[in-house]
């Protein structure tokens, strides 16, 4: 105990001596502030004594003594507020402390010449009178000079030893007694004041403590802020330049696809095209936080079927459940809910890889359960389980359990934190529960509907037999790799296609295809958002418009921006275009359908 008491000691000592100066500056102004009010109580107090004793003693001294305690009040009230004036100065502010002990001085030797020049051994009552205002000074000036305890020690020691020393002069035990009390008295004060004088020191050093603290914490909030725009500026950068490649990459391999007739080349191919599958997947959820970052998901809500989202999930999730051995059961429902059937299924879709991911022996369960009128929907499963401690940790980025080699396997640690952010999107609680080495449910709360009789939609189906015959489509990309992919897949796909590295290229090859504007006007345009030299896809497709409105068309071609681009800014431009978007990497088979779709309506 005494060696820990010590170690806090220590570490007192070391702190007030870093805040040394700062104390000594808080002390002093401490005292100036306060000073006023006590100037007004001694100026009152010496008019009431003046007024007792002027009939008492000799009218000259009292008056002399009035005079001296008016006058030494003035020049006190004008330091005082000579020093207010410079308070925001940068001023030697030890030098006004001692100068206030020196006035306090002077005042403590002009209260104590009143015990001397009102003293009169026939009329003692009255000098009890003065000595019990000069007791009453000192235990109220206590609490003004307890932040400069030389000041206080100036003012009484003056003021109280001639009053004593009178006490003990008389010949009288009772005074004499009264005279040692007043003695033990005034070290008591003294004992006070330096209690007094430590708190407030220590207040304020605990202050400057927590102004540090709070000093330190923004500081340390201010480069957490920073860290994370520049990860974010990373990723983003990082992500565009892995995107270009992974996306050309996977043109390629659908057109080789296409192309190879030997079974054993087409297992080959469709094992590249799993892993270039999985990378992209990875680049999908960098994309997904930074389209949360920008706010760019737009929340439609629309009744849809519980029973038909897991029937998609189901066709989706076997296959990947087997190839670990697990069982994989959707429990079929026929509840109804109106919410955004694309971000429930993004949710839906995390939670199941989460479940299979980490869970290597058993089953995993889809099923949805009533809960206070609403409805839980749910994932369970016999994996390896949360515990407690790290239930709040696992919804942040990047964050991940039971991965210290970092698997690529296991993903990037951004599922929960998608799917926390996406549920709060959707206002949808979620239902956490996780038992160590025995599993874990996760779900969300959604409200039900009534069942509604199913829409008929027609649907366009991506597949080999969908061709574009007689369609013509410029390519816009500065990247030549993600031009010659293009031209290769969409010629497999009969299309007339044109390519360009800018604007100004794009322009230039319709004027000269086959020597006429009119009738090489494109069906579609691909574009990229971020070309060379500022330029983006955007404003080229309007250059291109206006340059057939000027030759007398009207209608707009149709367009689909194909973006790389994961900022959050440069989502929010590209999304405030208009125009269709796909993210970079975009498979053979998503960029067939929508190709389909747009012309459908074109």
């Amino acid at each position: 105990m005494k060696a820990n008491s010590a170690g806090i000691m220590s570490k007192k000592k070391s702190v007030e001596t870093c805040y040394q100066a700062n104390i000594k500056n808080e002390l002093i102004h401490a005292l100036y502030q306060r000073a006023h009010t006590a100037l007004i109580g001694v100026t009152t107090t010496a008019t009431g004594i003046a007024a007792i004793f002027f009939n008492e003693v000799s009218d000259q001294r009292v008056v002399i003594w009035l005079l001296a305690i008016y006058s030494l009040t003035f020049i006190r009230y004008l330091s005082i507020k000579k020093f207010k004036a410079l308070d925001e100065l940068p001023v030697d502010i030890v030098f006004w402390g001692w100068l206030f002990v020196f006035f306090t001085f002077l005042s403590g030797l002009t209260w104590g010449a009143a015990s001397i020049i009102f003293f009169t051994p026939d009329n003692l009552p009255l000098f009890n009178i003065l000595a019990l205002i000069v007791i009453t000074l000192s235990i109220g000036s206590l609490v003004v000079l307890s932040a400069f305890p030389s000041a206080y020690y100036s003012f009484v020691i003056p003021a109280m030893l001639p009053m004593i020393w009178r006490y003990l002069d008389i010949d009288e035990q009772y005074y004499e007694i009264f005279g040692a009390l007043l003695i033990v008295f005034y070290l008591a004060l003294f004992s006070i004041l330096r209690a007094n004088h430590s708190l407030l020191r220590d207040s304020i050093v605990l202050r400057f403590e927590n102004v540090d603290l709070i000093d330190q914490l923004t500081e340390q909030k201010e480069k957490a802020e920073q860290a994370n725009i520049s990860k974010t500026k990373f990723l983003a950068s990082a992500s565009h330049d892995m995107r270009q490649p992974i996306h050309a990459m996977g043109l390629f391999l659908g057109v080789l696809e296409d192309r190879v007739e030997k079974k054993d080349q087409k297992i080959i191919v469709q094992k590249i095209q799993k892993s270039n599958n999985a990378l992209s997947g990875l680049l999908d959820s960098l994309l997904d936080i930074s389209k949360l970052d920008a706010g760019v998901i737009k929340v439609v809500h629309q009744p849809f079927s519980l029973g038909d989202l897991f029937g998609a999930l189901n066709n989706e999730f076997q296959a990947v459940a087997k190839e670990k051995n697990l069982q994989i059961k959707f429990v079929y429902t026929k509840r109804w809910v109106n919410s955004d059937y694309r971000i429930v299924e993004r949710i839906m879709r995390n939670l199941i890889s989460n479940a299979i991911r980490y869970t290597e022996t058993g089953r995993v369960l889809i099923g949805c359960r009533s809960y206070r009128g609403k409805t839980i929907v749910a994932v369970y499963d016999t994996g390896i389980g949360i515990p407690e401690v790290e239930m709040q940790d696992i919804f942040r980025e990047f964050y991940q359990l039971h991965n210290p080699e970092r698997d690529r396997s296991k993903g990037l640690g951004l599922g929960l934190a998608i799917v926390e952010r996406m549920a709060k999107l959707l206002d949808l609680p979620l239902h956490i529960k996780s038992t160590p080495k025995k599993g874990s449910v996760f779900g969300f709360i959604i409200p039900v509907i009534s069942a509604l009789a199913p829409a008929t939609t027609k649907t366009i189906v991506a597949s080999k037999a969908l061709y574009f015959d007689n369609k013509t489509v410029l390519v816009i990309d500065d990247e030549a790799e993600i031009r010659e992919s293009l031209t290769e897949l969409l010629g497999n796909w009969h299309c007339d296609v044109i390519v360009a590295a800018s604007g100004a290229e794009a322009l230039q090859a319709l004027q000269k295809h086959n020597g006429s504007v009119d009738i090489n006007r494109p069906d579609i345009i691909l574009a990229d958002y971020r070309l060379r030299d500022n330029e983006t896809g955007v404003e080229v497709i309007a250059k291109i418009n206006a340059m057939y409105f000027e030759q007398g068309v009207a209608q707009v071609i149709p367009a689909v921006i194909i973006t790389g681009d994961t900022a959050p800014d440069r989502i929010k431009e590209a999304e405030r275009s208009g125009y269709k978007i796909l993210h970079k990497p975009v498979s053979p088979n998503t960029l067939r359908l929508l190709l389909a779709e747009t012309l459908a309506q074109g």
